[in-house]
């Protein structure tokens, strides 16, 4: 009698406990791939970065010169891997997208770093920091746009004004 109570509150407890183990082991095992992966690409990329920083599938860093962005997505199959010259941009954007639910309650729909380059030639670049449809919540992606658009409009080197002599 004792032992089938012993048994029954094990498999009980086992069956609560065990998927919140197996989740919090699958979210790091992941994590952790994601890092190895994004470290090997930098690591093939021969740049030294002051700083960077990983979130989710994501990467983004800059040099210690303050010359070079890099920006990694690595949430496809293959990895995508955007170096920037930071002397090439004219101007750096935050663009916030808002839509209204079902409750008249203001959302934050997507986030996004824009780049815009001196030359009319290169294409505008986004950078996508968070965006409902891929990612169920915010995870600090607000801060962590502001502080990458401070640090990226300190490293883009003052236009020189030049008058034109008529």
């Amino acid at each position: 009698m004792k032992i089938s109570i012993v048994v029954i509150s094990t498999i009980l407890i086992l069956s609560v406990f065990l998927p919140f183990l197996l989740f919090i082991y699958n979210g790091t095992n992941n994590t952790s791939s994601t890092k190895k992966q994004i470290a090997s690409l930098i690591k093939d990329n021969g740049i030294i970065y002051s700083l960077k920083e990983i979130w989710r599938k994501n990467f983004i860093g800059i040099s210690n010169d303050n010359k070079i962005l890099t920006y990694i997505n690595s949430s496809g199959e293959q990895a995508s891997i955007s170096n920037i010259n930071l002397e090439d941009l004219k101007q750096c954007n935050i663009i916030k997208h808002y839509y209204n639910d079902k409750n008249k309650v203001v959302l934050l729909q997507s986030l996004e770093l824009e780049l815009i380059y001196k030359l009319p030639v290169n294409k505008n670049l986004t950078i996508p920091f968070f965006n409902i449809d891929d990612d169920l919540i915010q995870d600090f992606e607000l801060q962590r746009i502001e502080k990458w658009h401070n640090l990226i409009l300190k490293a883009i080197p003052l236009q020189s004004v030049l008058k034109i002599a008529s």
